[in-house]
């Protein structure tokens, strides 16, 4: 249980520079996608402590008429395709099908009250890299509630670890930046979809990957028991 508390030590270290980084990418891209806004470092409150972490300030409009009867069309589509799926491709249909009653009441939403709409992208942002932030801190205890305690090596344990915060530290920011980009080019409209669909679970998914893929690897009591067989 010492291993993760030695992660959330090193984590906490390295929070300016991760910030930087951070901040780094989001402004790099900024300008390679010519989106207007700008990218700044601020303290931010996190439950019981304070950290810096980039704010991203863009604007991304409501939706227009046009772009509204667009995205019933393109879901009214996605449903005809989804409810011909044969059964073989369940998981799919049920995912498309979920994807399209969170896209149908966003459009009533912003088909009857756009204005009261609550959230903006430079918000959707924050709470993205406050929810990323908190992930790093746990991802360790996880680990350690179910990998550490199988008979691998330290070293594939701390691997592990290391490999899925690297992935973390990576993705988030390019996610975020690619749902800005979607919010600015086509409206808010996208922001419900990207938000319980294709945001956190998708880094989720990512990591549960790369733990199905550790476990694949020889633990020490196969290992030993492989060299058994074969003496």
């Amino acid at each position: 249980m010492l291993l993760p508390v030695l992660f959330n030590v090193v984590e906490w270290q390295l929070r300016i520079p991760l910030s930087t980084a951070w901040t780094a990418i989001f402004g790099f891209w900024l300008k390679r996608l010519e989106i207007a806004g700008v990218v700044s470092e601020r303290l931010t409150s996190m439950a019981w402590f304070d950290m810096p972490l980039p704010h991203v300030e863009v604007v991304a409009s409501l939706p227009d008429g046009v772009t509204w009867l667009v995205a019933a069309a393109l879901t009214i589509l996605v449903c005809l395709v989804a409810l011909r799926l044969s059964d073989k491709y369940l998981p799919l249909r049920y995912l498309l099908l979920f994807a399209v009653f969170i896209q149908v009441t966003a459009l009533i939403f912003f088909g009857v009250v756009p204005e009261r709409f609550p959230y903006t992208a430079s918000g959707y942002v924050d709470n993205g890299l406050k929810t990323a932030v908190s992930f790093l801190l746990l991802l360790p205890w996880a680990h350690a509630l179910v990998y550490y305690i199988f008979d691998f090596s330290w070293s594939r344990k701390i691997g592990l670890t290391m490999m899925t915060l690297t992935f973390v530290v990576v993705a988030v920011p390019l996610q975020l930046m690619l749902h800005v980009y979607v919010m600015c080019r086509w409206s808010l409209l996208c922001l419900p979809l990207l938000s319980f669909l294709l945001g956190p679970s998708m880094i989720l998914f990512g990591c549960i990957a790369l733990y199905g893929w550790a476990m694949s690897w020889q633990s020490l009591g196969r290992g030993a028991r492989a060299c058994e067989r074969s003496a």
